[in-house]
C-alpha cells in the first residue's frame, strides 16, 4: 500500500495536528506501507522542498501569492493540487489521505481528476465551528455556511471519511453522509514517546497547593473557548461538595 498524505502543516512544527499526523504515518509505516506527506502553503516553517523529519518525508508546496478571502484560498488549492498531481505521477499511490481543512481535500479531489485514486478525507474538527470558538468567525455567516457546504460536498464524494469522535460522525450522518463510509479514529497517546515518568516533585506540588492524597484534575493544552474550561471551573464547587480533596490544575495558554 502506497499513501500520500495531504496536509495543512507538519513536523518540524509542533501542534496537536502535526503529532496526530506523525502517529498515523508511523503506524502505517509499521504496518509495512509506504507513505509520504505533502503540505500546503500554510506550512510556514523554513526548509527544503523535500524534507525528512523524524523518519517521515514531506514535500513542500511553494507558497501562493498573498491574497485574502476566497481568491487566496483558491490559489492555495490550485498550488497544492499541482503538487499533489506531480506527486501522484512520481509516487504512484494507492490511496490519497487528505486531512482537514477541506481546502486540502478539495486539492486532492482536483489532483486525481485524470486518475481515480481512492480518497480518504479525515476531519480533525469542523473548521467553521473552530473559527467561531477562537473568535475569527461568526456562526451563520456566509463564510461559515460556505465552509460547511464545501466540506459536506467533499464528504459525499470521498470514498471514505475519518473523524476523531462520535460527535463529528453523528453530525455528518445528519447531513446525509452514508454512515457506513465514516470511521472513527480517536486521538490517543503513545506512551513510548515519553519514557519513564519522572519522580514526584514535592516542592513544586507544595508551591501549587497540592498535598499527598489530593485528587488532582489536570488539563494541559490550549485555552480556547471550545475546550469548555469555563464549564469545568464552574463544576468545581459541586464536585468539591462531594470530593473535598479535589484540586483543579490548568496548564497552558491562549485567548481564554
Amino acid at each position: 500500500m502506497r499513501i500520500v498524505h495531504i496536509l495543512d502543516h507538519s513536523l518540524p512544527l509542533h501542534s496537536g495536528y502535526t503529532f496526530r499526523t506523525r502517529a498515523i504515518m508511523k503506524a502505517q509505516i509499521a504496518a509495512g506501507w509506504h507513505v509520504v506527506g505533502v503540505t500546503g502553503g500554510r506550512h510556514y516553517a523554513e526548509g527544503p522542498p523535500v524534507e525528512t523529519v523524524d523518519g517521515l518525508t514531506f514535500y513542500r508546496t511553494p507558497r501562493a501569492a498573498v491574497a485574502k478571502g476566497a481568491l487566496g484560498e483558491l490559489r492555495e488549492i490550485a498550488k497544492l493540487s499541482n503538487e499533489v498531481e506531480r506527486l501522484i505521477g512520481a509516487f504512484q499511490p494507492d490511496l490519497l489521505h487528505a486531512h482537514s481543512p477541506c481546502l486540502n481535500g478539495l486539492a486532492a479531489m482536483k489532483a486525481r481528476r485524470s486518475k481515480h485514486i481512492p480518497l480518504l478525507y479525515e476531519i480533525r474538527a469542523f473548521w467553521e465551528d473552530a473559527a467561531v470558538g477562537n473568535g475569527t468567525g461568526t456562526e451563520g455567516s456566509i463564510k461559515y455556511r460556505a465552509t460547511r457546504a464545501l466540506e459536506t460536498w467533499l464528504c459525499k464524494h470521498a470514498e471514505a471519511v475519518a473523524v476523531i469522535c462520535d460527535g463529528l460522525r453523528s453530525d455528518l450522518i445528519g447531513r446525509g453522509i452514508a454512515a457506513d463510509k465514516i470511521l472513527v479514529s480517536p486521538n490517543g497517546v503513545d506512551l513510548a514517546m515519553f519514557g519513564e515518568p519522572p519522580p514526584r516533585d514535592d516542592t513544586l506540588a507544595a508551591d501549587l497547593g497540592i498535598t499527598t492524597g489530593d485528587e488532582v484534575i489536570g488539563f494541559i493544552g490550549s485555552f480556547y473557548d471550545y475546550e469548555g474550561l469555563d464549564d469545568l471551573i464552574a463544576a468545581m464547587p459541586e464536585l468539591l461538595a462531594k470530593r473535598p480533596t479535589a484540586k483543579l490544575l490548568l496548564v497552558g495558554g491562549g485567548p481564554m
